[in-house]
């Protein structure tokens, strides 16, 4: 879902000349600065030609329903992300953008937590000029599948929206867009070093780039 939304903002970007997105199957789009490379992401080192660029937006993910086991959950959110961050770094990318999640602790006592940390940390050991980290709570958008669960979460969270303030306000909900906006932004700031985003960062970065664009 982020995606999604992340593509659509780099195609109408002016600062991008070329998108290169990293399919399973062909996606309905089609754009003159779009390139759609069907790969298969356990032989992910046969596409090091296509990493020859600027910036890479790590936005995979699964899930435990779809991933059916521990070991293929591990496979697509920790073994493929560290492959691609990987190949960037081979290939000296300036900055590397990665979608995690809230609460991500290598150290959790929860299994998608701690896959998640244990990604961040991978990813901080390698050395890539710019990292960015972006750890959204409850995702709202629009999905390819209906997730009862997530949407019963989705209706609750904005029922009791009031209640996420102080500490709590990382938690929540966030649309899968401003996290797209969040990671679009972060990429053109060219800051150096590793940067982890939560929530409400994310939210504020944003607004505040908005604002500084109705201000030009």
């Amino acid at each position: 879902m982020v995606g999604g939304e992340l593509l659509e903002q780099l195609l109408r970007s002016e600062h991008y000349e070329r998108v290169t997105v990293f399919v399973r199957k062909p996606i309905a789009c089609t754009h003159e600065k779009l390139q759609q490379v069907i790969v298969h992401f356990d032989q992910l080192e046969q596409y090091e030609e296509y990493f020859h660029v600027d910036d890479v937006f790590s936005c995979l993910g699964t899930t435990m329903k779809k991933a059916k086991t521990r070991q293929q959950f591990i496979k697509v959110d920790y073994e493929y992300t560290l492959r691609a961050a990987k190949l960037a770094e081979k290939c000296h990318v300036k900055t590397f953008l990665f979608v995690s999640a809230i609460g991500a602790d290598p150290h959790s006592m929860f299994f998608y937590n701690r896959v998640k940390g244990e990604t961040e940390e991978a990813l901080q050991r390698l050395t890539i000029r710019s990292l960015h980290i972006f750890r959204p709570s409850l995702l709202t958008g629009a999905r390819e599948e209906f997730r009862l669960a997530e949407k019963t979460a989705e209706w609750f969270c904005y029922g009791f929206s009031f209640a996420f303030v102080g500490k709590w306000k990382k938690y929540k909900p966030i649309a899968a867009k401003q996290v797209a906006e969040a990671m679009y932004y972060a990429a053109l700031s060219e800051k150096q070093g590793v940067h982890i985003y939560e929530c409400s960062e994310m939210k504020g970065q944003c607004e505040q780039k908005r604002g500084l664009s109705r201000q030009q």
